[in-house]
């Protein structure tokens, strides 16, 4: 039998290849989601004419839009909205699969294969600062970087865990009233940002990975509570990685889950319409005996990644909940009065503590950390990895000093202490220099430009000492 050209030629009954082939080698238009934990919609709206940005909205995410711009001189990972953690650049089909989970305050959420962060950080800003996110990964790589995006989104509501996702199976049986499964894939959606996409899906390889994302998926269902929604994702084209999986799964579990379709969730997933009937065609024509309403987003159909997404809600229980001993956090969470006392250097310096009601804060070291009270009362039987957001280090004598990312998440709460920038001096800082200002301020003080908290400086004598992080600082 003659070997396929192209990896895209078995998908000839099911959509148009040749389009397909053509949309897969274009560049992909720049999405970017508005970080609600930080800003609004309307803010992004009103910046977008200040740049001359041209916004289109993604149809199933009502914070995210399409961004094209006619001066490209400058990144968008460079806007100081993205530095801020403001708003998120990413592809509009992996938003899908969070706006299908609908993550509500105050829920538990375990996003299983978490890193590098996108989705996870989409959890959160849906979730507020009430409620717990789980964000696990396996590689210590991959963690830093789920860290890195969580900080600088001013996440307060996560605990990141470093296990293979098969173990939630068992020891966080019906733990989770949403689980979120974007299982590692052959990755053919990705081909319009990398070429090198199509060379990892042999089908030695598809194989290899279906094994693995049921496996996932099997843990991903057990972890759920009963009424809960599972959410399962790849960023692949492949029956076997994709309606397969699902398939199995149901079949594993008969009478314990449904399939949910999406269009009976929200208003605005009618946009899936021709998703949902991709998926049902190319259910009929490999004769599956009874189609399932996926997601199947096509290149070539929707200008986005190649992407799949089914929604699965727990009915029944699916395994007998283990007793397993849980474990404390590495963090020692401090005791309220102490907290008190910690914090009244911030009062006396800003005028605020930067604590909201239901705020608790945990340490590591001299490192003091923000999280809120459904975290603080959350176990599992596993030493996390992290938790919280950095808030403030211990320095001598009793004192404190506030961290960046607390800053830049609450900073324009401040009263006292306040260096208000001009453009020449924002652009100082933002090259990585130190700058000059205003000789009346002393000490520790918050840099506000504009309506936004950029971070914290050092003053002495009219000079501003730059103490903003790497990944503010632009250019040097």
């Amino acid at each position: 039998m003659a070997s396929q050209s192209h990896p895209f030629d078995s998908y000839a009954a099911f959509t148009d290849i040749e389009a397909l082939k053509a949309a897969s080698s274009k560049p992909l238009r720049k999405s970017i989601r508005v970080n609600t934990l930080k800003t609004s919609v309307e803010k992004l709206q009103a910046h977008a004419v200040e740049k001359q940005w041209k916004l289109e909205p993604v149809p199933w995410c009502k914070e995210a839009f399409f961004v094209d711009r006619e001066n490209r001189e400058n990144a968008l990972g460079k806007d100081l909205l993205h530095l801020l953690g403001h708003i998120y650049l990413q592809e509009a089909a992996s938003m899908l699969p969070v706006e299908l989970l609908g993550p509500l305050p105050g829920e538990t959420i375990l996003d299983m294969a978490a890193a590098p962060g996108s989705k996870t950080t989409q959890v959160a800003a849906k979730i507020g600062d009430r409620g717990v996110v789980v964000a696990n990964d396996v590689q210590e790589k991959r963690l830093w970087t789920l860290k890195s995006a969580l900080h600088r989104s001013g996440v307060t509501s996560c605990m990141v865990t470093r296990k293979v996702g098969q173990w939630f199976g068992g020891h966080a049986t019906g733990r989770f009233d949403r689980v979120l499964c974007d299982a590692p894939c052959t990755a053919q959606g990705t081909s319009r940002k990398d070429s090198d996409a199509l060379q990892y899906c042999s089908a030695d390889n598809i194989g290899k990975m279906a094994k693995l994302q049921r496996e996932l998926l099997t843990a991903a269902v057990h972890a759920a509570k009963v009424g809960g929604v599972i959410v399962y994702s790849t960023c692949t084209l492949t029956t076997e990685e994709n309606e397969g999986v699902v398939s199995a799964i149901l079949r594993s579990f008969p009478g314990q889950l449904e399939i949910v379709d999406p269009r009976t969730l929200d208003a605005r997933f009618t946009s899936l319409d021709r998703a949902i009937e991709d998926s049902l065609l190319l259910q009929e024509k490999i004769g599956a005996e009874k189609p399932i309403p996926c997601v199947r987003l096509w290149p070539h159909v929707y200008d986005t990644e190649g992407f799949f997404c089914a929604v699965i809600r727990k009915i029944a229980p699916t395994r007998p909940a283990e007793s397993h001993p849980m474990v404390r956090f590495q963090e020692e969470r401090i005791p309220p009065g102490r907290a008190k006392e910690l914090v009244r250097s911030l009062e006396e310096q800003f005028g605020t503590s930067f604590l909201h009601k239901g705020d608790h804060l945990f340490e590591r070291g001299k490192q003091l950390l923000l999280t809120n009270e459904e975290i603080s009362d959350f176990q599992l039987p596993v030493t996390d990895y992290s938790v919280g957001l950095p808030f403030a280090l211990r320095l001598d004598e009793g004192r404190i000093r506030l961290d960046h990312e607390t800053a830049a998440l609450r900073g324009m709460e401040a009263t006292g202490n306040i260096c208000m920038l001009d453009d020449q001096q924002l652009n100082e800082l933002l090259d990585g220099k130190d700058t000059t200002c205003d000789p009346s301020l002393f000490g520790d003080c918050l840099l506000q430009y504009q309506g936004l908290c950029v971070g914290v400086g050092l003053a002495r004598e009219g000079k501003l000492k730059n103490r903003l992080p790497r990944w503010v600082v632009q250019k040097s």
